[in-house]
């Protein structure tokens, strides 16, 4: 365990006040950690706490099989905390069926008092788990899977999938009919806001209803493709649909309409979730109640939950939690001195938690998330963030500050996997997508950077698109692009100073063995170039899990092209790896390996 600290920040004391916490009376908590999630139940009940654990594990399962996915991600980390009555901290009501969102965790919240609060706790849960499990998408395919996840009814062992959730009409049929929205124009609906209120509840039906159509006929791949096609390349919505569902949206408005006539339910064994593996634990006060402060923060009064939070710190110096929290409430407001203080405490106190040691590394680097701001970054940087990799390996944001860090020092190859992985494990983090065309640009492949770039300005972050639009306007320009990149912070500021605080004992220690085992012949670098064509898959051979290989016709020529682990290649404009792909439209990025044979580095649809 690292040494101690026991000295705060001058700055921290202007913070703190000295009335008493107004807090709800003192209650156990429970929780019971999962695959995928921690669960809290705030009123002394461990069944809630497993229900809520159980319920959560299910869902994600189905969405897990709907989607083909055998590995489902959360970056930040997903709680679920429920309650039969409020949990109230200086007034406020905490516990309501709601999504409270922060860099350290994502909390859905349910009040379990009111009547169908898990069908709606299951919405968010699934519009959370498709978020970051799904490349961007269009509202009516996000809402049709949200609803269709919503509506799946558990019973022991079984479960029941296709019915609405409570209280959704059923669209397009009886007295229904006259409120449809023709398929045409709900593809063309790009912001709820533009839809008045009147026809949202005709919109959510109807996204339910195509979104069932699709999984009951197996034509989801059709869908990422049509996705791909508006979003990624900017194919009208009419000309994509007939590309990917081969029938105008006239003809599909009306396949819809009709499977709407003879809606049944399915019945089938539901996922079956270790129950052994659920066990509850007993949450202390002291945690608890850095629990309840943490929600308060995305409310109306931030600055008084962290003043909250510092008195309550002030007497409870010893609990790792309360210095967690503060560590990224200081962070957040770009108040560095304390916030090192606090992540230093934090670690000293406990260094299990993967998030310290990452912000750490963000301190390193004056903040900065998506951006280098110091000389040498990989290596003043890397020992934290390889800290938080090994006891988080699929923590997206330390793989990305460490891609860039790699980036930053000449070393775009050596970046390429750390930038793919963290797109991979955050797939509609646009900035994500922006940075990894900086690396192919750099490695010299410019067209792979130039689908990325326009990938990225297409999403729905103004920074974003109006940064890729310069991007591209300058792609190859060497010159312009130096100047560029000091600009944006991807080259180091010489005028950054160093601090004592860079490195810690043990980060040395670490750099240490880490450069004695680079320099052993076992870690030779692979120098080969990335290469880039274009061509039409022929077959898939999947032999033993996880490798495949891929026979691509390119320019007259049948490649093969060997896959290591086909449940983690980056996919680009598909949903997952299928092993029956046949005659479809490629890019691929590749090193090569022999003549005619490649290994794959990255997959994009044509």
């Amino acid at each position: 365990m690292r040494a101690r600290w026991f000295l705060l920040a001058p700055l921290l004391l202007a913070l703190t006040y000295t009335s008493p916490a107004q807090t709800s009376p003192a209650q156990k908590w429970f929780s019971v950690q999962t695959a995928h999630l921690i669960s809290y139940s705030s009123d002394g009940r461990e069944r809630d706490a497993l229900e809520a654990a159980q319920r959560s594990e299910q869902l994600i399962a189905v969405f897990g099989e709907i989607f083909h996915r055998k590995e489902i991600n959360f970056s930040p980390p997903l709680r679920v905390l429920v309650g039969h009555a409020p949990v109230n901290v200086n007034g406020a009501a905490l516990i309501r069926t709601a999504v409270t969102r922060s860099p350290a965790a994502d909390f859905v919240t349910v009040d379990l008092s009111q009547p169908d609060s898990w069908p709606l706790a299951a919405k968010l849960i699934a519009s959370l788990t498709l978020e970051n499990n799904y490349p961007r998408a269009q509202p009516w395919f996000d809402c049709g899977i949200a609803s269709y996840l919503a509506g799946v009814q558990f019973n022991g062992d079984q479960m029941q999938l296709g019915g609405p959730p409570p209280g959704m009409a059923p669209p397009g049929i009886g007295e229904w009919a006259d409120e449809w929205i023709p398929l045409a124009k709900l593809f063309a609906i790009n912001e709820l806001s533009q839809l008045p209120t009147a026809q949202r509840a005709s919109f959510e039906s109807e996204s339910l209803a195509l979104v069932r159509w699709l999984i009951d006929n197996n034509r989801l791949a059709e869908a990422g493709a049509y996705l791909s096609a508006v979003q990624a390349r900017g194919v009208g919505p009419e000309q994509a649909v007939v590309s990917a569902f081969a029938m105008s949206s006239a003809d599909l408005d009306r396949q819809v309409r009709e499977s709407l006539e003879k809606l049944s339910v399915k019945k089938m064994p539901a996922p079956h979730i270790e129950s052994s593996l659920l066990k509850p634990q007993k949450i202390s006060a002291a945690d608890a109640h850095v629990i309840e402060t943490n929600l308060l923060f995305s409310g109306s009064e931030p600055d008084h939950a962290l003043k909250e939070l510092v008195t309550f710190m002030r007497v409870n110096q010893e609990n790792a939690a309360v210095h967690r929290s503060l560590a990224w409430a200081f962070l957040m407001r770009n108040d560095m001195e304390n916030a090192v203080e606090h992540i230093r405490r934090a670690l000293a106190l406990d260094d299990s938690d993967p998030a310290m040691h990452y912000l750490y590394a963000r301190w390193v680097n004056r903040g900065e998330e998506d951006r280098i701001r110091i000389e040498s970054a990989e290596t003043r940087m890397g020992t934290e963030l390889k800290a938080a990799l090994k006891r988080e390996p699929n923590y997206a944001a330390a793989w990305e500050l460490l891609g860039l860090a790699e980036l930053s020092g000449g070393e775009p190859k050596a970046a390429l996997a750390k930038l793919q992985r963290a797109s991979a494990l955050c797939p509609r983090n646009n900035r994500y997508y922006l940075n990894l065309a900086r690396d192919y640009e750099a490695a010299g492949n410019l067209d792979a950077a130039r689908n990325l770039m326009l990938y990225a300005r297409a999403g729905g972050d103004a920074a974003v698109s109006n940064e890729a639009g310069e991007l591209l306007d300058q792609l190859g320009k060497s010159q312009k692009r130096q100047r560029q990149w000091e600009a944006t912070g991807l080259l180091p500021d010489p005028n950054v100073k160093h601090s004592k605080y860079d490195n810690l004992q043990e980060a040395i220690e670490e750099d240490e063995k880490a450069e004695a085992k680079s320099k052993s012949p076992e870690a030779r670098q692979d120098v080969r170039k990335i290469d880039y064509l274009k061509g039409r898959i022929v077959s898939v051979e999947c032999g033993s899990p996880p490798g495949a290989i891929l026979h691509v016709s390119s320019a007259g020529r049948t490649w093969q092209m060997h896959v290591a682990d086909r449940n983690t290649i980056v996919l680009i404009g598909m949903e997952r790896f299928d092993c029956g792909w046949h005659d479809a439209a490629v890019s691929i990025n590749y090193e090569q390996s022999g003549n005619l044979q490649g290994e794959l580095v990255s997959l994009e649809a044509n």
